[in-house]
């Protein structure tokens, strides 16, 4: 059933445009107002207000999908769930505004487009390394967690992600607790989808930055995975050509998920997961 849930949830995602209905960040939005209008999350809030504000959406949709296990209605329920968790529209429409606005050498909208998908931060990653920890934030992690826990996974995941970059301004206390949940929840998939960059790209030179980072707790999931789709993909400097960076880079997020798709096929077949 994760298999397929995951088939249909990626066929349907690129061959529609999703609704606000069935994007995270609707529901993760709304949850949010509740949780602002009654006030649970302050400076003075205790780290278990923070754990009950997420564990209650991961539970619910747990008992939800639990009642029923084993037949057609779970399958629909999980890949619904999934549906919503999984994606970035906004991201993958602007980037498309961007590759349009390069083959037409309109540089200034480049630039405008390029900026919204970095959410306009002063970091210095160029745009193709900003799609590459996009991807996995918003798939490649999303569909671990799933083959995981199922939809309950994907829902923890994606509500820790979206809590941690919500509440940065107005409460930094609860996003800096939400942040370290969230290094912790991507600390072995960030490790295993650095490792499809190996498999994927160029094995030799990735691996010994791969292996370097594995056994350190202290590296960032984004340095990690930056670092290691640097020596996975070679990427040629072309001044004239500004979609040659991005480009490449998604192809080498696009390929990585296709062989997450197939590992897990393999281990369906095997029995290891439903």
């Amino acid at each position: 059933m994760t298999l397929i849930s995951l088939l249909l949830v990626l066929l349907i995602e690129r061959v529609t445009t999703q609704s606000k209905y069935w994007q995270a960040e609707f529901y993760s939005n709304k949850y949010l107002e509740v949780i602002k209008s009654k006030d649970w999350l302050n400076s003075s809030s205790k780290s278990w207000v923070l754990a009950t504000i997420i564990c209650l959406p991961v539970l619910c949709t747990y008992l939800l999908v639990q009642q029923f296990t084993g037949g057609l209605i779970e399958l629909v329920l999980s890949t619904a769930i999934l549906m919503v968790c999984v994606g970035c529209p906004v991201i993958r429409a602007t980037y498309k505004c961007f590759l349009q606005a390069a083959s037409r050498g309109d540089m200034q909208a480049c630039s405008m487009y390029e900026q919204q998908i970095k959410n306009n931060t002063t970091d210095d990653l160029s745009i193709g390394q900003t799609l590459i920890w996009q991807n996995y934030r918003h798939y490649a992690a999303v569909i671990l967690w799933f083959v995981a826990l199922g939809a309950a996974g994907a829902v923890l995941y994606i509500l820790i992600r979206e809590l941690a970059s919500k509440l940065e301004v107005d409460n930094q206390q609860a996003a800096a607790q939400a942040n370290r949940l969230l290094n912790i929840l991507d600390w072995i998939p960030v490790r295993i989808t650095a490792l499809g960059f190996l498999v994927v790209g160029h094995f030799s030179r990735a691996l010994p930055t791969w292996l370097s980072y594995l056994p350190d707790p202290s590296i960032s999931a984004k340095t990690l995975l930056l670092n290691v789709s640097k020596k996975a993909e070679e990427i040629e400097a072309d001044q004239k050509d500004c979609t040659e960076e991005p480009c490449t880079l998604v192809k080498l997020a696009k390929r990585n998920v296709m062989f997450l798709l197939v590992v897990i096929a393999i281990l369906s077949i095997s029995g290891w997961i439903n």
